[in-house]
């Protein structure tokens, strides 16, 4: 009876999610074609700053439908580089490379005013041929410190509330903003705890953050903080300060600060954002990167025990992606390691419980078992989920419909005979 009513169940299920299927590709846009949503435009008032203040949006694929927390990446400049940005994060976290995160991209008023630290002295404007001061020439710089009081007690905490984050913050800048993340990083380094500054205009009042970094630095918390710099072949003004800079991290040997620098000879100053958030992500959790090998090998222990590594140094739990096992499930299981696949998908069921894809990659390894009661109940949940997040994969309702075939060609047990007492009636 257990099995017919299971059997039932699945039968509903499957005629549940044909029917949705079909109403939703009825309903289906005209042959225009349907938008590609990148994020939403966002804004908050700015008690400090005294100004509306803008903001682009950035969710992970499958936010909606999840209960997992993000770590988030804070963009300054959000408007320029917002689109490539978000396709970067997309595509280094659908390769397991590091994790899904939100992305916030700062929308600008007054760009020279925020992402500048005050100025000192005669400071001169490099590289135009003119006597001006950094003063005359920009006289509305000087609110670095302002706007990073609106970053971290407004910005962040308004979308701390808002949606699910891990506490991680990384902050990315270029130019005048990479100058912003460094000033960041050396006065206030518990803002955020990893900082990527590309092109960062170091010169800035004859190069004070540099003369200063290491006794800066001297002060971080206790927890690390990661800086990856980036400079393209963009004359002395710009190169040599950031010489200076990597030589005295080098020499000092901070015990706190993991950092690298990267000199882009073949980029110009406006080109070097793309490669220098691609590589500096990577840089940041390179202990996330697993190898083809061992991928192949199915050692889920090993890349658990790396995961945890990364997860101590960076504060917050960093998952093995769904991805990821379900390619080391797929390999063991086409080697005809069906038990040690079964291990693997379903510890993947542990880790991405409302996957519907989970559900149904277990159900493979079931059905590879013979374990075929089990299969379904594992097909039916990824039915369920689907449904419920709008992404019924046409292979669920095929895995549904080959089990079911299975069980119905299944012999049945005899049933056991009747047991008497060996009584006769008199």
């Amino acid at each position: 009876m257990r099995r017919l009513l299971s059997l039932m169940g699945a039968v509903l299920l499957l005629a549940s999610c044909q029917s949705v299927s079909s109403s939703r590709a009825g309903s289906a846009l005209p042959s225009e074609g349907q938008p590609l949503i990148l994020g939403a435009k966002h804004s908050l008032r700015s008690n400090i700053l005294e100004e509306e203040r803008g903001y682009r949006l950035y969710l992970p694929p499958g936010y909606e439908t999840s209960s997992e927390r993000y770590p988030v990446l804070y963009l300054l400049d959000g408007d320029a580089h917002f689109h490539h940005s978000t396709g970067i994060v997309q595509f280094l976290a659908g390769n397991s490379h590091i994790p899904q995160m939100i992305v916030v991209g700062v929308s600008n008023t007054n760009r020279t005013r925020d992402l500048t630290p005050p100025t000192r002295g005669d400071t001169r404007m490099p590289g135009i041929g003119s006597p001006q001061s950094v003063a005359q020439a920009l006289p509305t710089a000087g609110g670095a410190d302002r706007f990073l009081r609106f970053l971290v007690e407004e910005l962040a905490p308004h979308i701390e509330a808002r949606y699910r984050t891990q506490p991680y913050r990384i902050l990315v800048g270029h130019s005048f903003g990479g100058l912003f993340a460094l000033h960041a990083l050396m006065n206030r380094p518990e803002s955020f705890h990893a900082y990527i500054a590309i092109s960062p205009s170091l010169w800035w009042n004859n190069g004070e953050l540099v003369a200063g970094a290491v006794k800066s630095l001297e002060r971080l918390p206790e927890q690390e903080r990661f800086l990856y710099m980036s400079m393209g072949n963009e004359g002395d003004d710009m190169l040599k300060p950031i010489q200076r800079l990597a030589a005295s991290l080098e020499q000092a040997r901070l015990a706190r600060l993991a950092w690298r620098y990267s000199f882009l000879e073949n980029d110009h100053h406006g080109s070097t954002p793309h490669r220098t958030l691609y590589d500096g992500l990577e840089a940041l959790f390179e202990d996330q990167r697993v190898s083809p090998a061992l991928a192949r090998e199915g050692n889920l222990a090993q890349v658990e025990a790396n995961y945890a590594r990364l997860s101590k140094r960076l504060g917050f739990e960093v998952r093995p992606s769904e991805d990821l096992v379900n390619a080391m499930g797929y390999y063991l299981l086409r080697d005809g390691k069906v038990e040690p696949a079964l291990t693997v998908f379903r510890r993947n069921v542990e880790l991405h419980a409302d996957s519907a894809n989970v559900h149904d990659s277990l159900g493979e390894a079931l059905e590879a078992a013979g374990q075929l009661d089990a299969a379904l109940a594992s097909y039916q949940r990824a039915l369920e989920l689907g449904i419920k997040a709008d992404k019924v994969h046409p292979a669920y309702q095929q895995s549904l419909e080959r089990v079911l075939h299975k069980l119905a060609a299944t012999p049945k047990p005899a049933a056991a005979p009747v047991q008497t007492s060996g009584d006769s009636a008199p």
